[in-house]
């Protein structure tokens, strides 16, 4: 699983020919990119909305979320309620 905050200059996501290209094939690995706002967005006074670039770059392990999806994933039977109830899943494949 890649995380991505579309607030954060410095994410991207994990194209999924990385994969076959650097990771052993053994591994059966495979890429999830998930964008999730991890950094709250507030009205900057009228100008427009503004979230904090350090905490959409850093605050992935405080969220609820985040630690929902690592450990239980999404799409399945054992998806958590926090994933389901404030999460939306669009699956495409490459």
């Amino acid at each position: 699983m890649a995380f991505s905050d579309p607030n954060d200059l410095l994410s991207y996501g994990i194209p999924q020919t990385f994969v076959g290209n650097y990771l052993d094939s053994r591994l059966c690995a495979e890429v999830t990119n998930i964008r999730i706002n991890v950094a709250h967005v507030i009205d900057l006074f009228g100008m427009g909305k503004f979230s904090n670039p350090m905490t959409a770059h850093t605050g992935y392990d405080s969220d609820d979320r985040v630690v929902a999806l690592i450990a239980k994933g999404i799409g399945t039977k054992h998806t958590a309620d926090i994933i389901i109830d404030r999460c939306k899943w669009t699956e495409y494949v490459d």
